[in-house]
Order: structure tokens, then C-alpha cells, then sequence
């Protein structure tokens, strides 16, 4: 800590910069100002907090892509039940409930596993 207890800030050694058109750049401006800040700090903060999320997607290519998943999911199973003789009310309302599994659970489940299994690889 530092003379006014306040955590030492970590060196930001690189930039990284990128070109946007007028309209994006006009969306950004708006969004910064809504959040009380320039549009600098706005971009930071949101590449930031992507990094944070665990996902490798933006939000449309991770709503595409869970619901992909998601719907996998239901046929596999109902495939699996289905194949056995085992498609009975109960597993009927288990396929229903995969169905309605919350988006940001399917990706965070997805993408923990993509990376463990990346990880077993190494």
C-alpha cells in the first residue's frame, strides 16, 4: 500500500487502439455519457468486464450460440430417453425444464467445460 492506503495501481504498458464509423462512435459517446464517463473509460471498462465474464462471445453470437446448445442439450437427452423406453411424464417435464435453463447458465456451463477440457489436453 502507498502512503494514502489506497492498493498500487498496475502499469498499463499497452494501447490498444480501433477505428469505429460516426453512427458506433456516436452510440459509444451516448452510452459513456449514461454511465458518467468519456468514451475512453466507457470502452476500457466494457472489454474489461467481457474479460471478466468468461465468455469468448459478444452478446448476439452468445445468445445464438447457447440457445444452440441449449436445444443440443434437450434433443440429446430426449434422443437418449426416447432410444431406452424411458420417456415417461417426469423425464417429459426434465426435458422441459432443460429447455428453460437460463442463458447465462448454459454459456458459463459450456464454456467452463470447453475450457477444462482444452486444459486436459495440454
Amino acid at each position: 500500500m502507498n502512503q494514502n492506503d489506497k492498493p498500487a495501481k498496475k502499469n498499463k504498458a499497452h494501447l490498444i487502439g480501433f477505428r469505429v464509423d460516426e453512427d458506433t462512435f456516436n452510440e459509444i459517446e451516448n452510452r459513456a455519457r449514461l454511465a458518467g464517463k468519456n468514451h475512453n473509460d466507457w470502452c476500457r471498462d466494457e472489454l474489461l468486464a467481457r474479460l471478466v465474464d468468461g465468455s469468448p462471445l459478444t452478446a448476439n453470437e452468445e445468445l445464438i450460440h447457447t440457445d444452440i446448445v441449449r436445444y443440443g442439450n434437450v434433443m440429446s437427452l430426449f434422443l437418449h430417453l426416447l432410444a431406452n423406453n424411458k420417456l415417461t411424464p417426469q423425464a417429459s417435464q426434465q426435458l422441459l425444464d432443460l429447455s428453460k435453463t437460463e442463458r447465462k447458465v448454459v454459456a458459463k456451463t459450456y464454456f467452463s467445460n470447453l475450457a477444462k477440457a482444452a486444459q486436459e489436453k495440454e
